[in-house]
């Protein structure tokens, strides 16, 4: 009787693998079936089967741009770093805010204190230790006397040892940089206006 009952169960098992060997086909280098419909899929790649799908057209089907496209806003920066004569002309589209100037502060310290110091005189860390870079002072009268759009110019673009900053700040961000290094300017050296405040 025991014999009997085991003999049924191995020919159960044996036509359920023949029918299901003629549902699917099998892959013989990974030993695995991918199935055929109805019967769903035995995939060894997971989540390729599920992976979800975009009609055409549909907004979240367009995250990233393709790469090398160029927003329509893109306009080049015209000038090469020793154009500083011919960067003289731009003008300053940040105005002078509370917000503009605590957003320059940030990427001042950020980008800048390394090398130039808190105060802009040069003293940053950077070129207290090491000798053969010489920060410049921005509260000198050289570069007082440098219109916004050449002090844009040199975070752009550079000069002497200091490198571009083009791609640490955007050109809204470096505009805010140089309003917060004419704050510090004007801290060392108030103009008459700044005066009358400190009176009143």
């Amino acid at each position: 009787m025991k014999v009997m009952k085991q003999l049924t169960k191995i020919i159960a098992l044996l036509v359920a693998a023949t029918v299901l060997s003629g549902c699917m086909d099998w892959w013989p280098e990974f030993g695995i079936p991918a199935g055929t419909e109805p019967w769903g899929e035995m995939n060894p790649i997971q989540g390729m089967h599920a992976s979800p799908a975009f009609k055409d057209q549909e907004a979240d089907s367009m995250t990233y741009p393709p790469v090398g496209s160029v927003p329509t806003s893109f306009r080049p920066y015209p000038f090469v770093r020793d154009d500083l004569q011919k960067a003289e002309a731009l003008k300053n589209p940040v105005p002078v805010t509370d917000d503009s100037l605590r957003y320059g502060k940030m990427a001042y310290q950020t980008n800048c204190y390394v090398c130039h110091g808190e105060t802009g005189k040069g003293d940053g860390p950077v070129g207290r230790t090491q000798a053969a870079i010489s920060a410049t002072d921005l509260t000198s009268p050289a570069i007082r006397e440098h219109t916004d759009g050449e002090l844009f110019h040199v975070i752009t673009k550079g000069k002497g040892s200091m490198w571009s900053y083009k791609s640490q700040l955007k050109p809204t961000e470096r505009w805010a940089v140089v309003n917060y290094v004419r704050a510090l300017q004007r801290a060392e050296f108030p103009e008459p206006q700044d005066l009358e405040r400190m009176t009143e």
